[in-house]
């Protein structure tokens, strides 16, 4: 049963995470088909890459599997070498639909939290409180910084619209510099008392933080908790990449983007060994979060890379069907192993730590 456990909540999340990447895709892509913004461009952008703009645009060149694409990177590369034109690039405009999506995802993630106080088992609260947290964190936050960038004329890497190369994804600069919340939020998670965290109990066991002992008690719902854990632990990560990638303070092949790999991975499998000791399911799928999290990392720092060109980055009926259908088949599997209780559990996986 713990193996079960293990895996079963390791392929929920790691779906999850997938599964997001991949949702963005299609609203992208759906915005281009439905809400056209490509007959008004945005404002003229300022781009803020990781690399030098030519090695940007080099590296968008190499990428793309598209040849008509190729070929207008390729194009805008001779005019910036050969000529010395200092080009400057638009963004996308806000359109509706992209208004529409970002409250539709974060009101549908509200709905979803609210629904994790109709469930009994903690379990239950858990997984549901995760697409609650993830639906939230993709509007509220991505697409709500989307809006944005795009808003301010701020971009961080560039792309192909309607035959011109256009600047977009300015949502991770100002991601990046969100990184005072993280700590304003960080700062209050230290010292509260009802934090289950682990991160925050292994704190606490060896730094004198706490006035009192640590509370303990009943929790009647997990699911916001599950929610916040969700959100808050991909944020922390996203912090984490995106100023390892800064070329003025590490950058994309320094030394501290290779330390954050290595210790990723091996974080990964001490995460694992710990997931695989947790009793009962709700804690096994909220410590899973956190985990696949840290497992996740190494396969975001090789596609950043170039070792390989990531799938649920992909927009093709084989990848959506592997990671919807993934994400629908893992839910429902883990689903019902949850249901069936466990013997002489009692009421041990609600009052679990994580």
């Amino acid at each position: 049963m713990s193996w079960l456990r293990t895996i079963l909540s390791s392929v929920f999340v790691l779906l999850m995470l997938a599964s997001g990447h991949l949702l963005m895709v299609a609203i992208n892509a759906a915005e281009l088909a439905i809400a056209d913004p490509r007959a008004e461009f945005g404002l003229e952008a300022r781009l803020f890459t990781d690399r030098p703009r030519q090695e940007e645009l080099e590296l968008a060149a190499r990428r793309t599997k598209n040849a008509e694409h190729r070929a207008i990177f390729q194009a805008e590369l001779i005019q910036a070498r050969e000529k010395g034109v200092a080009y400057s690039l638009q963004t996308l405009p806000v359109t509706p639909f992209l208004w529409q999506m970002t409250l539709g995802l974060t009101a549908l993630g509200g709905l979803l939290l609210w629904w994790t106080s109709r469930l009994k088992s903690d379990a239950a609260q858990s997984i549901v409180g995760i697409f609650a947290g993830n639906l939230l964190w993709t509007g509220g936050v991505e697409y709500g910084l989307t809006i944005a960038a795009r808003s301010l004329g701020v971009a961080k890497s560039v792309a192909v619209v309607d035959g011109k190369v256009v600047a977009v994804f300015g949502e991770y600069v100002l991601l990046k510099h969100s990184w005072g919340a993280m700590a304003l939020v960080l700062s209050y998670l230290l010292f509260l008392e009802s934090s289950r965290c682990p991160l925050f109990l292994w704190w606490r066991e060896r730094v004198r933080t706490m006035r009192g002992a640590i509370a303990t008690g009943r929790i009647d719902n997990y699911g916001p908790r599950s929610a916040f854990q969700y959100a808050t632990t991909v944020w922390a990560f996203y912090l984490l990449l995106l100023w390892a990638y800064d070329e003025n303070v590490f950058g994309v092949h320094g030394f501290f983007t290779s330390a954050v790999l290595f210790a990723s991975l091996a974080g990964a499998l001490y995460c694992v060994w710990r997931l695989h000791q947790q009793r009962g399911w709700g804690p096994a799928i909220r410590y899973a979060v956190g985990a696949m999290i840290v497992a996740w990392t190494p396969l975001e720092i090789f596609g950043k890379w170039g070792v390989f060109r990531e799938p649920w980055l992909w927009l093709h009926p084989t990848t959506l069907v592997i990671f919807f259908g993934g994400l629908g088949l893992g839910t429902w599997s883990l689903w019902r192993a949850q249901r069936k209780p466990l013997p002489h559990s009692g009421n041990q996986a609600s009052e679990g730590r994580a």
